[in-house]
């Protein structure tokens, strides 16, 4: 054995024996050092030529600083003008004791005279050199490093406190940043592949990189501010997550204010984060209080509960997110997406969501939300995990179906360089266990909703963000692996299947136009993958999968056009969110319905709250769906604001027949009132000519590619109302459509999520059945033909599109109706006509008219 190993293992002894004590005491150890020992110049040199500067006492305003912030700085999704809501209520906060704070961020080289183990993890930082700024280390081995430091120095060496730390970075300033309302270019504009420490000017008081380079750790665990005014404050006594200050490299300038609160677990090593150490006695400040329980903790029974199995069949639909009014934080009204949820012990539900401005932000925190058994509505939703400035992307619950229910959640900064992260509840989630990084930040850490028992006793958790991997721990939690193999596409919902092998199913990927399926003989080793019987799903969705109490497969997912047979033996074609039952292990489906109420309409909110239609004919286009059985057999399914429970009779029974298809419309006549306005109409050069006579437009792409037109913001059209219907037409020729694709194009939008597309060829009528959110360019291979062997060149034709209330379209080629189709599913805007045409294609529209009074057909 080498000198050298054996310095670096006793290093290791060494870390490894600190860490531990940390983890024990919670702190750092209160030093002997006398007064007269502690220095009083106004700066200090150590051993390791760390520089340190003298903090004097003094008071300041801790938090928000009252001034709005420069709108470049708030520039981003879930970034306020007023700051986060943790940076509330400012308030007054004094420092009664000199304290000496470095110089510098803690670089590479001093670092590692303590633990030159952590050499290996330059190659995974920004940069290795000597004089960078340390990083990938855990807040534990910060502390021992302060610890050894102030053994072999025999000086209080720490890590600052939050109330220090913010109080130095001010240095005397009230702004956001203690240059001023804004960062000069040295620090925003810094290399994002250097660490090194000092390239940036100090402030006031001689600190440097205070805001910027790598985040620090600081002493206090991460909690609210409460009081009006606070000397010396030290945080909480205990917590989750310990805080970060001061921003990182690639960091934008929202979090590197001063005011800014980041943190993350304790154990967390990450290449934004670092730390600086002070000498000070530890202030002998209580902590401040601890906050109450979450409402989803609050008033829950530990007695065990089970509900009887319903004798008949069983269907019922309630609203499960019930949102706390505001969009500042932590919880947001808006976005609510990637659900999970699993049945307690004594009988409750548990779910918890996505709420955020943007799923790529560092707002993003998970929501939770409780169905007590003895109540027919969910709780109001409360914090149910918040990393402060992270981006807790991905999670899921499992109950073990013991005492245990498990909570797999994702912790980055951003979106694909997750680690994973395991707590555990055995009292029905009112008190959890310490989090514990399980998998280091990388590839394939995000968990999704698919997590069960193998017939080994495994456990399995599905995560992607990266390869779709299998994470399976043989020894209840404690150590994980991931799989070697990938599964086809991403948020794919996995099940065990009688044999033994894997079966998959999930998004993108898809073959032939259908749904991947992957399937292993290996526990995910190795995966073959083949086309399943479902339509693939898009943006905004993600299927289930679970083996139901009864030994049946249970599946649900989105559909585009699926036949499902009626109780009077009729068949029709359904959209939406369907479930489907396989009684053979997956080899068939044959029991398949539509998810949704069976009789007359009911308008529901979806995913943002887009409105969307149940009835007979259509339901919900958009929702990462999750699922549960309790023991009284019902099935919990979940979208993004809907709570679906049925039982297996209601899933095996056929829906009651309906009357698909009412009368057709009255015929009227259209008076054409559809402003072509000016803004929106290219140059001649661009390939599109518009015409001086009579108003109509000559379109000629024959040299350039597709253009488009879009009714005014300010057109009567806007008034439309989708609940009534109404009628749009378009008269127009076709001269000549070289492109082999689309021709002239009619789009309808009405502003409630239905769209409604046709193209117009030289011998053709097609119907867009586009992808779930849509497309702006409308391609060929997504339309399917209404009509052929028309010859739409020698005169001018009339084409209608007469909107039902209930969202049917009749598309009218003149006189004669060439089709009935449902609404396509598109995010939301404002309603509007378009008028477009693909390259290559040369016509003459003579006008195009709508009547908002109801639909029509034409005379």
């Amino acid at each position: 054995m080498t000198a050298k190993t054996i310095i670096e293992l006793s290093a290791a002894v060494l870390l490894a024996a600190a860490s531990a004590c940390f983890a024990m005491a919670g702190g750092p150890r209160q030093n002997r050092t006398t007064p007269e020992d502690f220095p009083t110049a106004r700066k200090h040199m150590n051993s390791l030529d760390m520089e340190f500067v003298r903090i004097e006492p003094g008071s300041f305003r801790m938090g928000f600083e009252s001034h709005v912030l420069e709108p470049n700085i708030a520039a981003g999704k879930g970034q306020f003008n007023e700051g986060d809501f943790d940076e509330h209520p400012a308030h007054k906060a004094a420092i009664s004791r000199p304290f000496y704070m470095g110089c510098h961020e803690v670089t590479n080289l001093q670092f590692e005279l303590f633990d030159p183990l952590h050499r290996r993890y330059r190659e995974k930082g920004p940069t290795g050199d000597d004089s960078a700024a340390v990083v990938n280390v855990s807040w534990y081995q910060a502390s021992a490093f302060a610890d050894w430091l102030a053994d072999l120095e025999g000086l209080p060496y720490r890590l600052p406190t939050e109330a220090e730390w913010e109080y130095a970075c001010r240095a005397g300033t009230t702004t956001a940043y203690n240059t001023g309302k804004e960062l000069p270019d040295g620090f925003c504009q810094k290399d994002n592949n250097s660490l090194l420490v000092g390239e940036s000017p100090p402030n006031a008081w001689g600190l440097y990189d205070m805001h910027g380079n790598a985040e620090e750790w600081v002493l206090d665990w991460y909690g609210p501010y409460g009081r009006s005014f606070e000397a010396d404050p030290v945080g909480p006594a205990a917590g989750e997550f310990k805080v970060t200050r001061g921003g990182s490299r690639g960091t934008g300038v929202y979090y590197l204010r001063s005011a800014n609160r980041l943190g993350t677990l304790p154990e967390d090593r990450h290449a934004l984060i670092g730390f600086r150490l002070v000498i000070g006695r530890m202030p002998d400040t209580p902590p401040s209080p601890a906050r109450p329980p979450q409402a989803y903790r609050q008033d829950v029974r530990q007695t065990h509960h089970s509900a009887k199995a319903p004798e008949e069949t069983f269907f019922r639909i309630r609203r499960f997110l019930r949102m706390p009014e505001g969009n500042r934080g932590p919880l947001f009204e808006k976005h609510n997406h990637f659900t999970s949820v699993t049945n307690c012990p004594n009988g409750d539900l548990l779910a918890i969501w996505h709420t955020c401005i943007s799923e790529s932000g560092r707002e993003l925190s998970v929501a939770g939300g409780r169905l007590r058994y003895d109540s027919d509505q969910w709780d109001v939703a409360s914090v149910f995990w918040d990393a402060p400035d992270r981006n807790d992307h991905g999670h899921a619950l499992w109950f073990d179906g013991n005492n245990t229910i498990y909570h797999f959640q994702g912790l980055a900064t951003r979106t694909r360089n997750v680690a994973l992260v395991l707590r555990t509840s055995t009292d029905n989630a009112v008190s959890w266990s310490k989090p514990r990084i399980v998998a280091a930040h990388g590839p394939s850490r995000m968990p999704i909703e698919s997590v069960f028992r193998a017939a080994n006793g495994a456990i399995v958790t599905v995560c992607d963000k990266g390869p779709t991997r299998l994470w399976i721990s043989t020894d209840e939690g404690r150590s994980w692996q991931i799989s070697d193999g990938d599964i086809r596409g991403k948020h794919a919902a996995v099940v065990q299947l009688a044999d033994g092998r894997l079966m998959a199913l999930g998004r993108e990927g898809n073959i032939d136009g259908r749904m991947p399926m992957s399937v292993s003989k290996d526990m995910g080793s190795t995966w073959d993958y083949r086309a399943s019987e479902f339509d693939p799903v898009k943006w905004g969705q993600r299927p289930v999968l679970l083996r139901l109490h009864e030994g049946a497969l249970f599946f649900a997912s989105f559909c585009r056009r699926m036949e499902v047979e009626n109780a009077a033996g009729g068949k029709h074609l359904v959209s939406g969110l369907f479930a489907a039952v396989s009684f053979d292990e997956g080899r068939s489906w044959p029991c398949r319905r539509l998810v949704t109420v069976d009789g007359p309409g009911r308008d529901v909110a979806t995913l943002n709250g887009f409105p969307v239609r149940l009835d007979p004919h259509t339901s919900e286009f958009a929702g990462y769906l999750a699922v549960c059985q309790t023991p009284d057999t019902l099935i919990h399914l979940l979208t993004s604001r809907q709570h679906y429970s049925f039982n297996l009779r209601w899933l095996k029974a056929l829906p009651p027949a309906a009357a698909y298809e009412p009368a057709p419309p009255e015929p009227v006549v259209l008076a054409p009132k559809c402003r072509l306005p000016e803004r929106y109409r290219p140059e001649p050069a661009k390939a599109f000519v518009v015409s001086a006579a009579d108003g109509q437009l000559l379109v000629d792409t024959t040299s350039g590619g597709p253009v488009k037109l879009r009714s005014e913001e300010d057109d009567p059209f806007t008034a439309v109302d989708a609940d009534k219907g109404y009628a749009v037409e378009i008269r127009t020729r076709i001269d000549a459509n070289r492109s082999n694709g689309r021709g002239v194009d009619l789009e309808l939008y009405d502003g409630r999520c239905g769209r409604y597309a046709i193209t117009i060829t030289e011998n053709g009528l097609y119907w867009y059945d586009g992808y779930i959110v849509g497309t702006a360019d409308l391609p060929f291979d997504q339309f399917s033909p209404l009509a052929k062997g028309l010859d739409n060149t020698g005169r001018m034709h009339t084409y209608r599109l007469s909107v039902r209330s209930d969202r049917v379209v009749h598309i009218y080629r003149d006189a004669d109706l060439v089709g009935t189709k449902r609404y396509e599913y598109r995010t939301p805007r404002g309603p509007y006509i378009d008028i477009g045409a693909d390259g290559g294609v040369k016509a003459l529209i003579d006008y195009v008219s709508y009547d908002l009074s109801g639909p029509s057909a034409p005379r």
